[in-house]
């Protein structure tokens, strides 16, 4: 279960509100949420879970949303200035505590990292606060900047 999968952590975050994608499946709080498109934000900031290809991230869901219909409205969590951190579930990759951090990642799904891979640069791994190994079952988690967010590529309308 992915409840509270991400959550913010420090720096000023904003409540949004957002249309979820009709075929986006439940949403539980704590999960990534991306949008649906480039164009989306410009239009009606139509948004779905984040998968490992996402454009941009828009936030963490704030609340579970289980019986979604095509204009469900959700509320996120969007980090309001480049240095907001949250605490997130590392996945998939090696992270050990003290000397992993201080680089990008990648999203591994809507609920966790991969902190072994930065093709997208999703995330950036600020530190390391509980280990995990490869192949682990039990997730780690760390602390992490969303450095994708639509704002920071220019996809925001301003």
């Amino acid at each position: 279960m992915a409840q509270n999968s991400f959550r913010p952590y420090k720096g000023k975050w904003l409540l949004k509100d957002f249309v979820l994608d009709g075929s986006a499946g439940a949403v539980e709080k704590g999960d990534l949420i991306e949008l649906e498109s480039e164009s989306a934000l410009a239009s009606d900031d139509v948004v779905e879970l984040a998968t490992v290809d996402a454009e941009a991230i828009v936030g963490i869901a704030a609340k579970d949303y289980a019986d979604q219909t095509a204009d469900t409205k959700i509320k996120c969590w969007v980090p309001n200035e480049p240095q907001c951190e949250c605490i997130g579930k590392i996945n998939y990759g090696v992270a050990v505590v003290g000397t992993d951090g201080n680089r990008p990642c990648d999203i591994y799904t809507h609920e966790g990292a991969n902190v072994d891979a930065h093709t997208i640069n999703h995330l950036f791994l600020v530190r390391v606060t509980v280990a995990t190994a490869a192949g682990q079952t039990t997730p780690g988690e760390g602390i992490f900047r969303i450095i994708k967010t639509p704002e920071l590529m220019g996809l925001a309308d301003s």
